[in-house]
């Protein structure tokens, strides 16, 4: 940056930050956040992910590119604000999802006292010409509690998960009081023209004008790069020539992991040819596991796989690993991989999806099978788009991809990476950035050097 303005990230989890020579994350909010961040300077606050006495001083750690600032939270906080609220009520009800909901009303005082805890904590960090851009669901009350604390300057949210219908907003316990704090911010940014007009619809009358689409982005170059440090294939098996369907989540219900397997075995029931041409490899790195409907989804999904492999046996059709896999493998196995299946049942974007887009072109093509409730599906039109709670929309689209010509899919994989090349990581924040700046009366832009 030219030094007139500092870049504050606010978000309820910081990054570790990255050893000297390592890859950094990949997939979702750090990943997005950490390259520009890292380009143009600035600090990261929020939650060190650790119970603790919440009197504490944060801890601190300075790089040459970021200041990471964190803070504990007591247990029981941990408990209501995290696991509860926010895992439990907000989550499943944001993703449309009221069956896996709980009503906490309980619990909603103490999101309100976390956001208030994280406020206290910021300010004596701030300086007066600081920028803030606060992240997701966790904090969306935030903004209105620095301002309690007298802070003035440039305020702006970024939404990464999807804005539901009105019937799921209206069950989470104190949504006018949620929808207000939106009105705190300058500037609120969703991944889809379609979450910023129902957004719109939710917050109090005469407010709405300061929501904006912004598509948050990959840097597809680094994970290009990541996908080369790797070296060798971890979806490779010897003898194994089957062609490989590939998902890589979070064990999360919303990521539609069943469903997808379950539309794998229709699949191989109908037509005895796929038992022995393709198979079936699902990442699900552990989320959450407190969280009892957490804990049941990862028994629910265990069982579809070992039903699966038992009904049709050698070799196994499905390959199910529930551990988490650094960003270079990460990498690796979404270039590897033949099909790449994202079937969430909601998602603001999903950032997997571009991340196989970047891996894959023309001269090394792969399919990417992708449901149209995320967010990516409206960017990345040369995917095949399902009904992520349609298992035979689910099915088709699997075999038509599994029997996808060479110059089809080399189509589909140009058209799909030249979209991430041009939303990059850097261009998401740049332009929500001087966006936010924009909306300031007389605020001048803030110069970005990349």
């Amino acid at each position: 940056m030219n030094g007139r303005r500092r870049v504050v990230i606010a978000s309820n989890r910081v990054p570790p930050p990255p050893a000297e020579g390592a890859p950094w994350p990949a997939g979702g909010l750090v990943s997005a956040l950490l390259p520009p961040l890292a380009a143009v300077g600035g600090l990261w606050f929020g939650w060190s992910g650790q119970a603790g006495d919440p009197d504490t001083p944060p801890q601190r750690t300075v790089t040459p590119g970021i200041d990471y600032v964190t803070i504990d939270l007591p247990e029981q906080e941990i408990a209501d604000f995290y696991e509860g609220f926010c895992n439990r009520t907000l989550w499943p009800h944001l993703h449309g999802l009221a069956e896996q909901a709980t009503a906490l009303h309980r619990e909603y005082s103490t999101y309100r006292t976390a956001n208030r805890r994280f406020a206290l904590a910021l300010v004596p960090l701030l300086a007066a010409d600081d920028l803030i851009w606060v992240h997701d669901y966790q904090l969306i009350p935030l903004g209105q509690e620095l301002q309690r604390l007298g802070w003035r300057g440039p305020l702006g949210y970024f939404h990464h998960v999807p804005v539901p219908p009105r019937e799921h907003w209206e069950a989470i316990p104190n949504h006018e009081a949620l929808a207000t704090a939106f009105t705190a911010y300058e500037l609120v940014g969703t991944q889809t023209p379609r979450d910023r007009d129902q957004l719109r619809t939710l917050l109090p009358a005469g407010h709405g004008e300061h929501i904006s689409a912004h598509p948050v982005g990959i840097d597809p170059q680094r994970f290009r790069q990541f996908a080369a440090s790797h070296g060798a294939d971890p979806l490779a098996r010897e003898g194994d020539d089957r062609q490989i369907l590939f998902g890589v989540d979070r064990l999360d219900y919303t990521k539609g992991i069943r469903q997808r397997l379950e539309a794998f075995e229709r699949l191989l029931l109908r037509d005895a040819r796929w038992r022995h041409e393709a198979r079936f490899v699902q990442w699900a790195a552990p989320s959450r596991g407190n969280v009892p409907e957490y804990q049941a989804e990862r028994a629910a999904v265990i069982e579809v796989a070992e039903r699966i492999n038992a009904r049709f046996g050698e070799p196994h059709p499905v390959e199910l690993d529930l551990t988490s896999h650094p960003p270079d493998e990460v990498a690796a196995g979404l270039e590897a991989a033949d099909i790449c299946v994202v079937t969430s049942l909601a998602d603001g974007m999903n950032l997997v999806a571009k991340e196989f887009a970047a891996v894959h072109s023309a001269e090394h093509p792969g399919v990417l099978v992708l449901s149209d409730t995320c967010g990516a599906a409206s960017q990345l039109t040369g995917a095949l788009p399902v009904r992520a709670t349609d298992v035979g929309s689910i099915e088709e689209a699997l075999e038509r991809a599994l029997r996808m010509p060479w110059d089809e899919r080399a189509r589909r994989a140009a058209v799909l990476r030249t979209t991430v090349d041009l939303t990059t990581a850097g261009r998401w924040f740049q332009e929500f950035v001087l966006e936010l700046e924009r909306r300031r009366p007389g605020g001048a832009p803030t110069v970005f050097r990349w």
